[in-house]
This record gives structure tokens, C-alpha cells and sequence, in this order.
């Protein structure tokens, strides 16, 4: 695992059965151990273990069996795996490609997570896997989940079908509703149609991609879904929202007007779309869902933590909304509630945001959004300010909660 090739060498000439030999506990035998070995990550080691990888192999160990028969963990799949964190396991991916490894589905998938980008070894895989259109249904998911387009585009021009899609856990499912669950960008979800992704396949709710798109105010999916033959199955509330998130209060009040009960079902409804729009900053948008009668205390879906049960105010919060931060407040929304999923105050989701830093609204200031928190009574009971937090806040953030006494000093934090 160290990738002391002189070391291998060494005991490879005194016991070349230990090439196959296998631990009795896991199975795992040394080459298992050196292809899921995470120090190729330094240059020099990386450039052992691919030597040791070889020398393995021409002593006999095994290039296909699993440690287990419970486990399907080839080797070939814990080199891809290792690939996560650097590409310095390329060379090692390549040689047993070379030598012959078999590639199956979950190794196609488990590519898609390389880092840099999985296209890149998504690749490599595919150049030599002449059924790779047999067995990329699963596939297709890692890449739609880092949104990665070319990682698609390397899977559909190698025969991925979109009608085969199936989810991470390997379920049947409509490829272009995760496209729109992970938010992927117009172009990615293009090439799904393109390649024959049905526009009109529900998800389990059974929504289709159009209402989706419509209730999330994707005017551009809108229209590409349209060119794609997707029929309008859309509701008035799903109508009511898209008006909302573009900003159209005529269209809003039109709506409402033909529909009296429309009303009656906001109290009801989620608070996705709010949650929407305080996350990306369409601060114009929060003030008409607001003003139409969208609850500030609903909860919807946060996106870019994958979870429900966040309000608007956890989104604001966490995007640096303040402008949205301030209208939510004042609309009713409590300052101290739980997200039902961390568990967590709005300003904790505010510091966490304001270190994390992540573009989805254009015009963030955290330090703005924690004053606001702070001066509307924002608890600071459950605040744990360890500098070496990977979550720790921003310079900005942490000079203004020294400012109001909450964070430690300069001189005691390092």
C-alpha cells in the first residue's frame, strides 16, 4: 500500500506465492491492496505502486476474483475507486485494462466519481469495454450527480440508452427527472433527448419533467422539453409558482383570479419554490410568493445539500440572502427553527455557508445575513466555533461575531 516496489521485489523472489496469497480474514490479497491504495496521490509512490501492481500480476496474482464470494471488489474496481482522489491511479487503471480486467456496471458507475471530472476514466473503461451499452444504465447516474457533461456524453456515445436509466441504488428510473433533481445544466439534460431520454417519464411522485421544470421556474428547460414533445401536464399551482419565480405578478394574480381556490392550497403546499428563490438570490421572487400567500414557515427542498426539510430562511441563510433573509423574518418565519434533516438553526446554516462559499447567488454578504440573524434574536447557544472545523465561517463572519462577543479572540483561536 506504501509503494515500496525495492521492498515487494524483494519478497516476491524469496516467495512468489505470496503474489496470490489472501488475507484470511478479507480475502484481500496484496494486489487489492495496492490498486485501492490511496498514496498514489505523491508522485513517487504512485510511480511504485504501479510497479508493484506489475510485478503482482506476472507473479500469478489474480486479476479478476473478488476477495470474497460475497464481494465484487476486483481489483480493477478498488483501483477505480481510489481514482477519487487523483488521477496518479491512472497508470494502475490502465495496466489491468491492458492486462485484460473485466469491466462490469459498477465499475462504469464508480468511474464517473474520478476526480477532475470522471469523463476522464469513464474513458479509459469504455475504449475497452466492447458491451459497455449493456451495462451502462447505472452509469449514467454518476455523472448526473456531479453534473458532469462530458461523462455523460462519453456514455451515450458509447451506447448508454437513457430508457435504461437506473438510479445510485440501481432502481429503475426517468433519467431526465434526476437531471432535474441535480440540477444539471440545460446542455446536459439536451444530450439525454438527444440520445432518446422519454421528456414525458415520471418520477416516483409521479411528476413529469415538464411540471417540474414549470413549478421550478426553469424557463429555459421549459422550452427545450416543448421542442422535445413533452406534453403539459402542468397544474395551476404548478403555474402559479412558475409565475411567482420569474418575477410575473400579473401572471400570479391572473392565475389566482381565474382559480379563487387556488389560494386555499398554498397553506398547504411545500415551500420548494421559496426555498428556490431565497437560495439563488431572486429576492423579487421571494417578495411575490410572499405577497401571493406562500407560508414563510414551509419547508421544501434544498438542493444543494441533497435534503429536505429546510425553510427559506436555512436557504437564505446559507446563500447569504440577506435582502431575503429580512423579508422571510418579517414575514413570519422563526429565526431559531431546525432543519428536520442537521438539525440546525438558520445561522448555523449561515456560518457554514459564508466558509463553503458555493456561486448560487450571485451577490452573497454573509457578514450582512449573521447581523441580521443575530440582531432578530438568533440563538448562538448550540454555536461550536472550533477553527479547525472544516466548516469553519469566513474572515468576514468570524470578525463580526468577535465583534458581538461570541467568537473566541484572534490570539486564543490559533
Amino acid at each position: 500500500m506504501l509503494g515500496d516496489a525495492g521492498r515487494v521485489s524483494a519478497s516476491l523472489r524469496r516467495d512468489p506465492e505470496l503474489a496470490a496469497q489472501r488475507d484470511p480474514r478479507t480475502g484481500w490479497t496484496a494486489v487489492h491492496l495496492a490498486c485501492a491504495s490511496r498514496w498514489h496521490l505523491d508522485p513517487v509512490r504512485a510511480e511504485g505502486l504501479a510497479a508493484i501492481v506489475g510485478m503482482l500480476l506476472d507473479a500469478g496474482a489474480d486479476l479478476d476474483r473478488p476477495p470474497t464470494e460475497r464481494s465484487q471488489w476486483s481489483p480493477l474496481r478498488c483501483a477505480v475507486a481510489s481514482t477519487t482522489s487523483g488521477r496518479g491511479n491512472e497508470p494502475i487503471v490502465r495496466l489491468l485494462l491492458e492486462r485484460g480486467a473485466t469491466v462490469g456496471e459498477e465499475d462504469l458507475y464508480l468511474a464517473g466519481f474520478a476526480a477532475g471530472g470522471g469523463a476522464w476514466c469513464v474513458r479509459l473503461l469504455v475504449e475497452y469495454t466492447p458491451t459497455a451499452r449493456a451495462i451502462a444504465g447505472k452509469a449514467l447516474a454518476a455523472p448526473i450527480s456531479q453534473r458532469d457533461v462530458a461523462g455523460v456524453r462519453v456514455l451515450l456515445e458509447a451506447g448508454a440508452d437513457p430508457l435504461r436509466y437506473r438510479d445510485d441504488d440501481g432502481r429503475p428510473a426517468s433519467v431526465v427527472r434526476a437531471a432535474l433533481a441535480a440540477r444539471c445544466p440545460v446542455e446536459l439534460i439536451e444530450l439525454l433527448l438527444d440520445h432518446g431520454a422519454d421528456p414525458n417519464e415520471t418520477g416516483e411522485d409521479g411528476r413529469s419533467p415538464y411540471a417540474v421544470a414549470t413549478a421550478g421556474g426553469r424557463t429555459d428547460l421549459v422550452e427545450l422539453l416543448n421542442r422535445h414533445g413533452a406534453r403539459d401536464d402542468t397544474t395551476p399551482l404548478d403555474r402559479l409558482r412558475y409565475a411567482c419565480l420569474r418575477g410575473d405578478r400579473a401572471g400570479a394574480l391572473r392565475l389566482l383570479d381565474q382559480d379563487p381556490a387556488l389560494r386555499a392550497q398554498l397553506t398547504d403546499t411545500d415551500g420548494s419554490a421559496l426555498v428556490e428563490a431565497a437560495e439563488a438570490g431572486n429576492t423579487p421572487a421571494v417578495d411575490l410568493l410572499l405577497a401571493v400567500g406562500f407560508p414563510a414557515t414551509a419547508t421544501g427542498r434544498f438542493d444543494p445539500a441533497g435534503v429536505d426539510g429546510a425553510t427559506a430562511l436555512h436557504a437564505a441563510a446559507w446563500a447569504g440572502n440577506a435582502d431575503a433573509v429580512k423579508r422571510l423574518l418579517a414575514a413570519g418565519a422563526p429565526v431559531d427553527v431546525d432543519d428536520s434533516h442537521w438539525h440546525s438553526t438558520p445561522l448555523e446554516w449561515a456560518l457554514i455557508g459564508s466558509g463553503e462559499h458555493r456561486p448560487t447567488n450571485p451577490t452573497p454578504n454573509w457578514a450582512e445575513t449573521v447581523r441580521v440573524l443575530l440582531d432578530a434574536g438568533a440563538s448562538t447557544s448550540r454555536l461550536d466555533l472550533d477553527p479547525q472545523d472544516p466548516h469553519y465561517p469566513s474572515p468576514e463572519v468570524v470578525e463580526l461575531l468577535r465583534a458581538r462577543g461570541i467568537a473566541p479572540a484572534a490570539n486564543t483561536a490559533s
